[in-house]
């Protein structure tokens, strides 16, 4: 090879060794297969079936009923992922482990367990097929997912997320110093966390959990977990008119319902809460809320996203509409506090 060969070689190799690593991109590109390895062991049964203790995978494979090379191709993938660990070896098969995070997540029957919300969020697949044409036309993708009245057929979603919430619920309490609840509505309790955290701070607190009838269930099984449920009454919803009262509550929680149902049925739902609120109780309204320039993002746009593909009118709005609309209806709006992806931000009832 010549010397000016190699030059010229050297010349057109330079722009592809100076550019930017791909492999982000590539990584992004692959994610759709991540999601459905995850779905698939979740199906399958993996995570539960490794919870005993290493397993070879000739084993694993006859209890599942699986394909032996099909399925140590798919816990290798689920390796690379971290979700399980390989290396082990019983007698000359390769055996496999759970992971800290796949023991305390993925496992069937864990308190932990958040598989029934992955594989509800992986049931938006065909929807998000519409992206294209959406960000084209504009308007929503619509469907169910920010229905009030369809919440029971979504318990992954609103009741499956519980390992999760319950630890901001708790966090913020402690950080609003909520000791005196006393009688609690909580508006669309889902799994219960909000209720259960107030009931746990205040000994005195009784709470109302108010949902959709199949989401009730969940939020029962919490609070019996957390020693409290001697203290709720569970109220099938109805989120056009409560049934209880004027004024009948010290403290009312509206958590994480209008981000699905968007700016006007937050009114709807704000203007409820105030009419069930005492003269002087608190409103608790939790949610996704955007953040002020400057300020970390974390999820908030993909989450905004989604809102866009899967529900009509859903949107992770402003802080300061909520506090708009809260002053409309007689609630003078206070502090607020953001433990990560949540605000919580309170209101006295004038």
């Amino acid at each position: 090879m010549t010397e000016s060969t190699t030059t010229a070689g050297s010349r057109a190799l330079a722009p592809y060794e100076d550019a930017p690593d791909p492999g982000p991109l590539l990584a992004l590109n692959f994610g759709f297969a991540r999601a459905r390895v995850l779905d698939t062991a979740l199906e399958l049964g993996v995570f539960t079936g490794l919870v005993r203790g290493p397993r070879a995978t000739e084993g694993l494979a006859a209890e599942l009923g699986c394909d032996t090379d099909a399925l140590r191709a798919l816990l290798a993938a689920l390796a690379e992922l971290g979700l399980v660990a390989d290396g082990a070896l019983t007698g000359a098969q390769e055996s496999w482990t759970l992971t800290a995070a796949s023991r305390a997540h993925l496992v069937a029957g864990g308190r932990g367990y958040l598989g029934d919300h992955f594989a509800e969020v992986l049931q938006e697949w065909d929807q998000w097929s519409g992206l294209t044409e959406l960000v084209r036309k504009g308007g929503h993708g619509g469907g169910d997912l920010g229905v009030p009245a369809a919440r029971g057929r979504f318990p992954g979603m609103f009741g499956g997320i519980f390992p999760v919430a319950v630890r901001t619920a708790f966090r913020a309490v402690r950080e609003l110093e909520l000791t005196e609840a006393g009688r609690v509505l909580d508006f669309a309790a889902g799994s219960g966390e909000w209720g259960i955290a107030l009931a746990v701070a205040d000994p005195e607190a009784r709470v109302v959990a108010h949902d959709a009838a199949g989401l009730l269930g969940t939020a029962r099984e919490r609070a019996t977990e957390f020693g409290v449920a001697d203290r709720f009454r569970f109220v099938p919803a109805d989120f056009h008119r409560a049934p209880f009262p004027d004024g009948c509550f010290d403290t009312v929680v509206l958590a994480h319902l209008s981000r699905f149902t968007g700016p006007d049925a937050t009114e709807r739902q704000i203007k409820e809460c105030a009419r069930l609120l005492r003269r002087g109780g608190t409103l608790l309204v939790v949610d996704v809320m955007r953040q002020e320039p400057g300020r970390p993002a974390l999820h908030r746009p993909m989450i905004a996203l989604s809102l866009l593909v899967n529900t009509a009118e859903g949107a992770v709005q402003d802080e300061s509409a909520h506090r708009t609309v809260m002053e409309t209806y007689g609630i003078t709006a206070k502090e607020s506090v953001t433990p990560g992806l949540i605000t919580v931000l309170t209101g006295e009832r004038r």
